[in-house]
């Protein structure tokens, strides 16, 4: 079957890793463990467990959960947690004990997410920096950027139809183009699978990487750019006043009022790196100014999406790209941004389309 994302028609916004609803969470959401339990008696049995059971659980999103859906929100970020413990070096034979019942269950789980038109995605964390210049940060960073590739090839998603995001780093008060030059020579050791499904996003510190530095990275390597609309906007907060916040004085800080739009060069140079793939970028929001962590966490994700105005700003942006929703509340999140998509559509008659650049 030709993997769906190229002959894709409808937009897609995504719920990422967990659900927020009790009973949802309690049926859906992954299990983990820890090293410390791991090593413990019966820890072996423990990791076997958990891993199947996520597995079983990943399957069952996907035959119960997103058929139910609107096929607008047919997407998912699947959690770092699926085999718990992989990459530590006292569990690879453990795993080897339950491959092949892994891989068919996760076989399953790619037919549903086929049958259904579900779009995946990985996160890896953030101590995964391909761009170190510490030689084992490096070697761990590639075990595991494999290690969450596994989780398509195992479903037989072709690797184009499969994302699997990071984020630049690796500046260590260097320059940016030091951090660019390793990840672009670092880059070539991972698989021809990695490679193919792997993006790299801008970041929110005013002296990180932005995304002008991922768009270079992406003239160098074959590697596509996931435009964080969040940290675009982070990048840009200036200080403009000290307040008072309980017992602290803080800087407030504000987004720049140049919110990127989807006729930015920037939106279309990002959307232009995946090379005829249907990106997925992030899309996330500070929290209300009636919340304490507005002012204390300005870069912090909100529970939900308060911003209309920032909501009116990114729907034109689904003609070109579908959109992860780094949101506290899950699923509420994904479906309050949906509602609003709608009532934007009835109000101008005309529904959003996907269209390509």
């Amino acid at each position: 079957m030709e993997y769906f994302n190229k002959t894709q028609t409808d937009w897609r916004i995504s719920q990422c890793c967990q659900f927020h609803d009790k009973q949802l969470a309690k049926r859906y959401n992954l299990g983990t463990t820890t090293k410390t339990y791991a090593l413990k008696e019966g820890g072996k049995e423990r990791v076997q467990s958990k891993a199947l059971s996520n597995c079983r659980k990943l399957e069952d999103i996907l035959k119960t959960y997103f058929p139910r859906q609107p096929v607008n929100l047919r997407s998912f970020r699947i959690s770092s947690e699926l085999f718990p413990c992989y990459t530590l070096d006292f569990t690879h034979e453990w795993y080897e004990e339950i491959r092949d019942e892994i891989k068919q269950i996760l076989a399953r789980a790619g037919d549903y997410a086929r049958e259904h038109q579900v779009r995946l995605s990985v996160h890896p964390g953030q101590y995964t920096v391909l761009a170190s210049n510490k030689p084992d940060v490096v070697e761990k960073s590639i075990e595991d950027l494999e290690y969450h590739a596994l989780y398509g090839q195992y479903m037989n998603l072709p690797a184009e139809d499969f994302s699997m995001n990071i984020h630049l780093q690796g500046l260590y008060g260097g320059k940016h183009e030091d951090g660019i030059k390793r990840f672009a020579t670092h880059f070539p050791y991972l698989s021809d699978y990695a490679q193919g499904c792997l993006s790299v996003e801008n970041e929110d510190k005013p002296n990180g990487y932005d995304i002008h530095h991922t768009l270079e990275l992406a003239q160098r390597i074959p590697i596509r750019c996931t435009l964080d609309t969040h940290h675009y906007a982070c990048h840009r907060m200036v200080e403009t006043e000290r307040v008072k916040v309980g017992e602290k004085t803080v800087n407030r800080k504000v987004r720049d009022v140049d919110h990127i739009t989807h006729t930015s060069d920037y939106f279309v140079e990002a959307v232009k790196s995946w090379r005829g793939v249907r990106p997925l970028f992030h899309k996330s929001q500070s929290f209300h100014p009636d919340n304490s962590d507005y002012w204390m966490k300005p870069n912090a994700h909100s529970e939900t999406y308060w911003d209309e105005d920032l909501m009116a700003n990114h729907v034109p942006m689904l003609e070109y790209a579908d959109f992860d929703i780094e949101a506290k509340f899950k699923e509420v999140a994904v479906k309050g941004f949906y509602d609003f998509i709608k009532q934007e559509e009835s109000f101008s008659g005309e529904p959003v389309v996907t269209k390509r650049i």
